[in-house]
């Protein structure tokens, strides 16, 4: 999706080269009345497979908790910015931005995990927090979501636990800025 909203094809990878795996990939913005149930799916599907590396049984079942309410999830995804990134008629990602200097989710399904797809997203909402004019951007990362975003340039600034349910989750707070600093005094 361009900076103006407009539609766009996921086809750069990092740096503008072109990648295979994301060349078939349209983004568009959240539609709540088309969306809302196929990404509470994913979102289980990536936090049930992908997050197993790192987290618990337990854990996985406090974090996907969040989707059991499925209006109250799709109420979250239409917050801010929400992009949809779509193989033919299928959800494989979605990321958000909430508030436009904050990424606040970025679910990939897990067949489409490690091709790049997620800091295809990350750049998008990287783009829309610029054209904003957002002087840093912020997210709070998952252990399985970390590595993606420090390779996308943020920074690590805190580790921190977060209870979901009662139950003690890790997260790592990471800050990318977005505008050069001005050193001259």
């Amino acid at each position: 999706m361009s900076p103006d909203g407009e539609p766009d094809r996921a086809s750069r990878g990092a740096g503008g080269t072109a990648c295979a795996a994301l060349a078939s990939l349209a983004v568009r913005r959240y539609v709540p009345e088309q969306d809302a149930a196929e990404l509470a799916a994913l979102f289980r599907a990536s936090i049930g497979t992908l997050a197993a590396t790192h987290y618990d049984a337990a854990q996985r079942e406090a974090w996907v908790s969040s989707a059991d309410d499925l209006a109250a999830f799709g109420a979250r995804l239409a917050r801010g910015v929400t992009l949809v990134a779509r193989n033919g008629g299928t959800a494989v990602a979605f990321a958000q931005l909430a508030p436009v200097d904050h990424v606040e989710m970025l679910y990939v399904a897990p067949a489409w995990a490690r091709r790049g797809v997620g800091g295809a997203l990350i750049a998008q909402l990287e783009r829309i927090a610029r054209a904003s004019r957002a002087s840093v951007l912020s997210v709070d990362a998952s252990a399985i979501s970390r590595p993606v975003f420090e390779r996308a340039g943020f920074s690590l600034i805190a580790s921190e636990a977060v209870l979901r349910d009662g139950v003690s989750l890790p997260r790592f707070h990471l800050c990318k800025p977005l505008t050069a600093a001005n050193l001259s005094g």
